[in-house]
């Protein structure tokens, strides 16, 4: 089979149909992963935070673990149940982003378990997952997707200047703005 060359015009509008495939599949379905991951976050920050206030005790911070043990699972089932849409260069570029910035958080997750004072936990994560959210926005050419994962980079410093346990209050936050706001917004937009 012969290779077609194509000229900078249709190479420019092939691109812009791949980002325009992609952005229609975010809107129809991606709104629920964001909801999924927001709400178990702020459900988790909010048990976490409860536990230690309650108790006093800070092994509590276990409980964090909960995330990727519920989260993964019910991802897998969701986008298992969801009709399968074009796999796209923008789509995998979107995946492998997240699967970098998982491994990130898994590792300092771990490593914070064998050295707790080595970094501000929740800092970095909340850099992490903002850095990831914002280049999702960027790639996709996302707008709301995009501001919102930049605010959440500057908002992540604030975990630097609150003390003690108050900052998981903070860290509360962050799937409210980054995550929960904009999955509502993806899946309105999709009933449109």
């Amino acid at each position: 089979m012969e290779e077609k060359k194509l000229t900078q015009q249709e190479s420019l509008e092939l691109i812009s149909k791949m980002i325009k495939e992609t952005h229609t599949n975010i809107e129809k379905g991606g709104g629920n992963i964001f909801l999924l991951w927001g709400y178990l976050w702020l459900v988790v920050a909010l048990v976490v935070y409860t536990a230690i206030l309650q108790t006093g005790d800070y092994r509590a911070q276990w409980l964090w673990f909960a995330m990727p043990i519920i989260g993964y699972p019910s991802m897998y089932f969701m986008l298992k149940r969801q009709e399968k849409m074009a796999v796209t260069f923008v789509s995998k570029t979107i995946s492998k982003i997240w699967i970098v910035m998982g491994t990130c958080a898994l590792l300092l997750s771990l490593f914070i378990l064998i050295n707790p004072a080595a970094f501000p936990i929740l800092f970095v994560m909340a850099l992490i997952i903002n850095a990831g959210v914002a280049l999702s926005g960027l790639v996709l050419e996302y707008k709301i997707i995009s501001v919102v994962g930049f605010i959440g980079i500057l908002l992540s410093f604030a975990l630097l200047m609150i003390p003690g346990i108050n900052k998981i209050l903070v860290f509360a936050i962050f799937p409210i703005i980054m995550l929960i706001i904009p999955g509502h917004i993806l899946n309105s937009a999709r009933n449109v």
